[in-house]
């Protein structure tokens, strides 16, 4: 019996994707766990392995946009079968609502007078996207070998905002550009909206010293063994989270479920979007081993080589701001997730203490989170934990 190709939920968030290649011919002898295509989300691209071996048939054209669980190929198990597969259901041919989402834009994108993309040196997976959002190729300036144009260079030109044309005669107001939301930019858009419009959210405020933390990070780096502000603070939500296990939940239908697991994400911004990759099993790493991972994530998120598994199936989340002289912000939790830890600058501030005051460094820190499911005392108590590792790490110990 044949072998259905599925399009796997690859995240929570996750509805559809782009086929953007195959990785072998029809009618080739696909082995199991060979990859068998490479599908692109709003965040990564997934090379999918082959669910078992037999000979390809592919339903779906490559720039296709596919539904979660569809299935867009089947393995044969013989010449016989994928003979009656070709007959039962023909492949690779574009269906008419595809054709009728795809083909105008790309004839629209393409002037009469460019050359026949064929003729153009690109790669398929850049083919592929270009056809998918009606990108002319022609239009681009390949980066790779001998000018070739590759998928960075598409979706470079997806990124970009596009001119938009002026207001008619007599408007109030004049569009100077138009920037499409797509790629990093709509999973964004979503899951910021899924967010607020989802949730019940309340932001708590405070404020405390970072005296201690500054000596800890001075003698760390006088040891060689130098840390970010990032490590510690995931440290310190880890080893609070267990202290306040609800926290460390999220909603599924009717039901709070609380997670043992600890998967603590950083934001980060590459200047393409922000992403949230996780530390896995926070709780159970150093404070060396913390940021270790931290410097491995962020080199794999400057290279664009950030996997599925290190983007999603987090449990909370944290933003710092401080880098940008941010002194106190509200963050907005990540979904599923149901709470996220907003960390200001370092500032030298006049404290009043016993009666004198007294110049020292001090940070906010804002904690939101969803009030359907996290009272505001748990939060609160959440929250002043944090603040103590924070005035006082050897706590964490």
């Amino acid at each position: 019996m044949a072998i259905e190709i599925a399009v796997p939920k690859l995240g929570l968030t996750m509805e559809e994707a782009v086929l953007v290649a195959w990785k072998a011919a029809p009618g080739a002898r696909v082995r199991k766990e060979e990859i068998v295509l490479v599908l692109e989300t709003d965040k990564v691209t997934y090379e999918m392995p082959s669910p078992g071996e037999g000979l390809l048939h592919p339903l779906v054209p490559a720039g296709s946009r596919i539904a979660v669980g569809e299935v867009v190929g089947f393995l044969a198990a013989d010449a016989a079968e994928l003979a009656r597969l070709a007959l039962e259901k023909p492949g690779a041919a574009v269906t008419g609502e595809e054709a009728a989402a795809v083909a105008p834009a790309a004839a629209a994108a393409t002037p009469s007078a460019a050359p026949p993309s064929s003729r153009i040196k690109a790669s398929p997976a850049a083919r592929a996207i270009a056809r998918a959002h009606g990108i002319d190729l022609a239009a681009l300036t390949g980066s790779g070998p001998a000018g070739r144009i590759v998928r960075a260079d598409v979706m470079r030109a997806l990124e970009e905002p596009r001119p938009a044309p002026a207001a008619p005669g007599g408007s109030a107001l004049t569009v100077l550009e138009e920037i499409p939301i797509v790629g990093v930019r709509r999973a964004i858009f979503r899951n910021m909206h899924a967010s607020l419009s989802s949730q019940a959210q309340i932001t708590l405020h405070t404020e405390t010293s970072a005296e201690a933390l500054l000596r800890l990070r001075r003698k760390r780096k006088e040891a060689g063994a130098p840390v970010s502000y990032n490590a510690f603070f995931v440290q310190a939500i880890a080893r609070a989270l267990r202290r306040h296990p609800r926290i460390n939940a999220s909603v599924e239908g009717e039901v709070i479920r609380v997670w043992r697991e600890i998967h603590v994400g950083v934001a980060m911004d590459f200047g393409n979007g922000l992403f949230v990759p996780k530390v896995r099993h926070a709780d159970a790493k150093t404070l060396e081993e913390i940021e270790a991972e931290l410097q491995r994530l962020a080199a794999a998120g400057r290279a664009g080589r950030l996997t599925l598994d290190e983007l999603s199936l987090g449990t909370f989340t944290l933003t710092n701001l401080g880098a940008w002289g941010i002194d106190r912000f509200t963050p907005i939790v990540n979904p599923p997730e149901s709470a996220i830890l907003g960390v200001g600058r370092i500032e030298e501030k006049p404290v009043a203490v016993a009666g004198e005051v007294r110049i020292e460094a001090r940070t906010a820190l804002s904690l939101t989170f969803d009030h359907r499911i996290i009272d505001g005392a748990a939060g609160a108590a959440f929250l002043q934990t944090v603040s103590r590792f924070v005035e006082e790490p050897a706590l964490m110990l």
